[in-house]
């Protein structure tokens, strides 16, 4: 390889990838912000409003119930997203017992145990800072399901030692 001929190919990689951004954004700019309604088949008023939680897990229960797995999985990382976002537990609650539907509708119960556990963890630390002895109690149940005693009995010493009265932000 001769001098300065591995630093023209790099030249033209880097001018390769700044067009490539300048086309996502110019595309971006034509097409506008997409939201999530858009781009599914259900009906809704609600375009241009900001989407909640629950819409998104609407939208992994419709993909699941036209079988469509891969949908549901894209979905359901939207919807973790906006729980985590959320910061409240029953958020995250929910879209681990989402990714647990996912895993039974695609039969592979065993590989959804992850993306759940990772969920369910999250609600179990935002219940325990929101002090919501309800909260880590419906927690330490989904460990339960999930076949994971230990982290269900460590749920409920969390849930007795919290205090009585919630505390407010």
């Amino acid at each position: 390889m001769q001098e300065g001929e591995g630093f023209t190919g790099a030249r033209a990689t880097t001018w390769l990838g700044l067009g490539g951004l300048i086309v996502v954004a110019v595309l971006s700019a034509a097409l506008g912000p997409v939201s999530i309604v858009e781009l599914t088949s259900r009906d809704s008023s609600s375009k241009g409003t900001e989407l909640t939680w629950q819409d998104y897990l609407v939208v992994v229960d419709e993909a699941l119930a036209r079988g469509d797995v891969s949908d549901a999985v894209r979905s359901w990382q939207d919807a973790y997203g906006v729980a985590v976002a959320s910061r409240r537990w029953e958020a995250l609650l929910a879209a681990g017992d989402a990714f647990v539907k996912i895993g039974q509708v695609s039969g592979q119960s065993e590989g959804a145990r992850p993306n759940a556990r990772h969920a369910y963890m999250a609600a179990l630390m935002q219940a325990e800072r929101h002090h919501s002895v309800a909260g880590v109690l419906a927690v330490g149940r989904a460990f339960a399901a999930l076949g994971d005693r230990d982290v269900a009995a460590y749920c409920e010493r969390i849930a007795a030692g919290l205090p009585a009265a919630p505390v407010t932000r």
